[in-house]
């Protein structure tokens, strides 16, 4: 360890990873929806006050922060303020000045599209789902457990946090951040492995947020569906990068794309996995890789303090395993050697790769970059579609060349012309689709995901009069009757322009509140032969 990181402050000073006791995890869920009962968190003033007490704590546990991703991961403060402790300050400020706003309930009234609600008041409330679960993930230890655990506290959920064991320095300093700073009974945090993790999904909460692989987001997956609760599944998938005949400046789209790759040495859920080129730009791509790589972290990636390592032994000898099996060309971007014992594992790019060589068999989730050669765009769009759906697609190319490509896939995200660079706005939604994940969160979407978003219909009891309220229901049978047939589809359900059949009719919706015009024959009608259906029982 450098001297930089040789001095470790508060919650990193013990050495071991506490794993929680098996045995008082249900109590923990139970005294948290006891809690959430109570209705404290439901108070706007109180959820603010949680989240001002979480960035007071971050603030001050800012260098035992980073210190322990460091450790974790070798990821230097930079890269970890950059990219995860700077995020959760901003969406902490982002909740502090919006979520008055957000979770305001949306109302509208004087509803003209349906007569039936003419004078109806109608409102959208954004409650709190309950106890809900975060499951963090070891690649971005901070990021990926405070960003999701910001929302829910913003709507106004109690929660378990449940950190990643394969962290477990910024496991520790987590924990502590959270206990230290935070009200107990509405966050609450358990450490663990399998048998941990099995106990908790095994509890009844009102939502499940998972980060992580699609194996154990299927299981994730079916504990929800065991209390038909909903569920947030953010996982991954093989994110290509398409670099086209017409990019613009193709020394930019080699910085971003080896940018997007090595960052935290490719342990980036987006990170770009594969890249397809095109012939006519593929080999000046490569000479541009290497510039671009060398040019960020110096001629010995081994040496350079920005440099990050693989996690753990497993995912190291992963990796080797697939670079060895693959029948592609090799390219590496340094002299440095593979050492096990730091868990360095060098860049290296592998030229001539086909669909189906083991790098294109799972997310590769390392600094191994592989290139598929294309001559059509067609081409790549068929190899891309051919696979599950990715978290992210990447496209350089001109904007008819982006927009073919958009229009023609289908992904979780999309940036044109750079990588990665979608996570930075928390103004927008970010999330998977189909094996890439279900469910989208962040900023505004934060609270919608941890919201249920309640419809409340406030009708008057004067509107309409007893006799054509009988419209609601029976009697239908009767000549008395038949005037509910001819006026309260009408009412409810109009016969929107699209609907109508003839020329007439669709000329008709042209007129001014023509939904109203279209119920006066009815309602003349019904106000000489409609009859109350409540009437006076005989004793």
């Amino acid at each position: 360890m450098s001297k930089e990181h040789s001095s470790v402050s508060g919650a990193l000073s013990q050495s071991a990873l506490e794993y929680t006791d098996v045995a008082s995890i249900s109590s923990t869920v139970r005294e948290l929806r006891d809690s959430f009962a109570s209705g404290k968190t439901r108070d706007l003033e109180f959820r603010k006050d949680q989240l001002r007490a979480l960035l007071r704590g971050m603030r001050a546990e800012k260098r035992a922060l980073l210190d322990a991703v460091y450790l974790d991961l070798h990821k230097s403060l930079n890269e970890t303020e950059l990219t995860e402790y700077s995020a959760a300050i901003f969406e902490i400020g982002l909740m502090l000045e919006n979520m008055a706003k957000w979770t305001r309930p949306d109302r509208g009234s004087f509803s003209t599209l349906q007569p039936a609600l003419l004078f109806s008041k109608s409102e959208i409330r954004k409650e709190p789902l309950g106890t809900v679960v975060i499951l963090g993930a070891w690649n971005y230890p901070l990021r990926l457990a405070l960003l999701p655990l910001i929302g829910a506290i913003a709507a106004g959920n109690t929660a378990v946090l449940k950190p990643s064991e394969l962290a477990p320095h910024t496991a520790v300093a987590v924990e502590h951040l959270l206990t230290t700073y935070m009200d107990p009974s509405v966050v609450r945090v358990v450490q663990g492995a399998v048998p941990e993790s099995t106990e908790l999904l095994a509890q009844h909460f009102d939502y499940y947020f998972y980060t992580g692989s699609g194996a154990v987001g299927r299981i994730v997956a079916r504990a929800a569906a065991e209390h038909l609760s909903g569920v947030t599944l953010e996982l991954g998938g093989k994110s290509p990068a398409i670099v086209h005949a017409d990019v613009g400046d193709l020394s930019v789209a080699a910085m971003r794309i080896m940018w997007a790759k090595l960052t935290n040495a490719g342990q980036t859920c987006v990170a770009v996995d594969y890249v397809l080129a095109h012939r006519s730009v593929k080999d000046r791509l490569i000479d541009l890789f290497k510039d671009a790589a060398v040019g960020m972290f110096g001629e010995s990636f081994a040496k350079s303090p920005d440099y990050g390592r693989i996690v753990n032994g497993r995912n190291w000898n992963r990796l080797k395993d697939l670079l060895d099996k693959s029948e592609g060309a090799q390219v590496p971007l340094t002299d440095d050697e593979l050492d096990e014992s730091d868990l360095f594992f060098p860049p290296t790019i592998v030229d001539g790769v086909r669909p189906s060589d083991s790098l294109m068999s799972t997310e590769i989730f390392g600094p191994i970059l592989p290139i598929i050669t294309y001559d059509t765009l067609e081409e790549a769009i068929d190899l891309v579609n051919s696979r599950d759906q990715p978290l992210a697609l990447y496209v350089f190319g001109s904007s008819a060349s982006a927009e073919r490509v958009l229009s023609s896939t289908r992904s979780g995200g999309a940036v044109v012309n750079d990588t990665m660079f979608h996570l930075v706005s928390h103004s927008m939604p970010f999330g998977g689709v189909g094996p890439s994940g279900v469910g989208r969160y962040t900023g505004k979407y934060s609270i919608d995901t941890f919201s249920h978003h309640r419809h409340v219909l406030r009708q008057p009891l004067w509107f309409p009069s007893p006799g054509i309220d009988s419209i609601r229901g029976a009697p239908f049978a009767g000549s008395e009757n038949s005037w509910k047939m001819k006026v309260g589809p009408s009412m409810a359900y109009p016969k929107l322009r699209p609907l109508r059949e003839t020329l007439l009719g669709r000329l008709f919706t042209l007129l001014p509140f023509w939904r109203l015009l279209s119920i006066v024959p009815g309602f003349i009608m019904a106000l000489f032969v409609a009859k109350p259906v409540m009437r006076q029982r005989k004793h």
